[in-house]
């Protein structure tokens, strides 16, 4: 269950600011977050400076972003988005929200990397549902 509540949550790359996240799934994502800054090497003021509206591919956070998809399974390790998975695994909390936002990124540039995919889906999904959208 917590894995699939993280799916959803990191697909958006974070449909949280009006949704309160159960303890244990905080704790899953602040782990998983603790994993992707240290595996890209970022820095928590990296992390913190990240503006999505003025720089939404700042390259110290695309691998980043790249790591979290990674880590939850919302991408695999040739870089197909997991689009099914990530809606049959989402928290019912937040599957409407999801849902309504994965549909209009379900085609977005491959970018150079998966590092860019990564930050071509998470500005997507930002596009798809400002309101809601934060960076884990």
């Amino acid at each position: 269950m917590l894995f699939k509540s993280l799916l959803y949550f990191l697909v958006l790359l974070g449909l949280g600011s009006s949704i309160e996240l159960p303890p244990e799934l905080q704790e899953y994502v602040d782990d998983v977050h603790k994993i992707c800054v240290s595996k890209s090497g970022i820095t928590e003021s990296d992390h913190a400076a990240y503006d999505v509206k003025s720089n939404p591919h700042d390259p110290k956070l695309q691998c980043y972003m790249k790591c979290l998809m990674l880590e939850a399974k919302w991408m695999d390790k040739d870089g197909a988005i997991q689009y099914d998975f990530i809606i049959d695994t989402a928290h019912p909390k937040i599957k409407d929200l999801l849902v309504a936002a994965i549909n209009k990124c379900r085609v977005i540039n491959d970018g150079a990397n998966l590092c860019e995919k990564a930050s071509n889906f998470n500005f997507c999904m930002y596009g798809a549902d400002p309101e809601n959208w934060f960076l884990i």
